[in-house]
């Protein structure tokens, strides 16, 4: 006689229905995920503390930068009203000793160049609005820190005397620098512009209310400022002591914590008070 195979049984009916309602309701939790990940990038970001102190931190980078591309190059990354009388006074021929037009045209250059790609195209993407959008906001940081890492990467290999390191250099950072002001004004918190003091000190002083114990658009003017100038003194304290390469580092390391923290904030809540258009509020009144 032949040994027979046993066969297999086949699994009861109830563990094949067992099975298929377990793995729909692992793909419902999935497309769950998702679904909440998605809406949760494409929200809103609050106005709130939270967000100033970000915008804050991108100020002191900032500051950081303009010391080491100032002392370097002799131009500021961010400081445009700075670097156009530095190319006024180039062009006709002054200065020539103590600055290169060709640095600072470059920042100038490249700045704008960063301001108009991030603004115009935030703008072309969400339609115009306010450009509040957490992914908007993480892709947008995302790249400006890309850039400050470029360019902390250069310095650090290659000599600031070369030309073209220097101008790419420059350009890098200019362009990170306009790409971030253009992100901070399209957040709508006018009074942390991340760079450029002028204004910030215009308005504080000429502020009715300078006096008033609950103030917060000078409150966060001078936080602004000190910011500010607290990053330009840590700049140059880390410049004299590390070099150049290490304050471009430190920089590119604050704006990596925004881009993550911009991950967390809380989600911008649109009641009727705010927007009677908006569908929160059901029937327009």
């Amino acid at each position: 006689m032949h040994n027979q195979v046993p066969r297999s049984k086949a699994p009861p009916t109830s563990t094949i229905l067992a099975d298929s309602q377990e793995k729909e309701e692992h793909k419902k939790r999935n497309t769950k995920r998702g679904s909440l990940a998605r809406s949760w990038l494409n929200a809103d970001v609050e106005d709130s503390i939270f967000l100033d102190l970000e915008l804050l931190v991108l100020t002191f980078s900032i500051g950081m930068q303009d010391v080491a591309t100032f002392l370097d190059y002799r131009c500021f990354a961010s400081n445009q009203t700075g670097n156009s009388v530095l190319l006024a006074a180039g062009i006709i021929g002054l200065g020539d000793e103590l600055f290169e037009v060709g640095n600072v045209g470059t920042s100038l250059a490249a700045f704008v160049a960063g301001g108009f790609c991030a603004g115009q195209t935030g703008n072309f993407l969400l339609d115009g609005g306010v450009l509040r959008k957490r992914w908007w906001l993480v892709f947008s940081s995302v790249v400006q820190t890309a850039m400050v890492f470029g360019a902390w990467a250069l310095q650090y290999r290659q000599p600031i005397h070369a030309d073209g390191v220097a101008m790419t250099v420059i350009a890098l950072l200019a362009f990170s620098s306009g790409a971030q002001v253009a992100m901070a004004r399209g957040l709508r918190v006018t009074e942390i512009t991340t760079a450029m003091a002028t204004a910030a000190w215009v308005d504080i002083i000429v502020d009715p209310e300078l006096w008033t114990r609950k103030n917060r658009g000078r409150n966060r003017r001078m936080a602004f400022l000190i910011s500010l100038i607290s990053g330009a003194f840590v700049g140059a304290w880390a410049y004299r002591s590390m070099g150049s390469a290490f304050v471009l580092l430190v920089s590119a390391i604050g704006k990596i914590i925004v881009t993550a923290a911009l991950l967390i904030n809380d989600v911008l809540v649109i009641t009727c008070e705010d927007d009677l258009d908006s569908e929160a509020c059901g029937e327009e009144v």
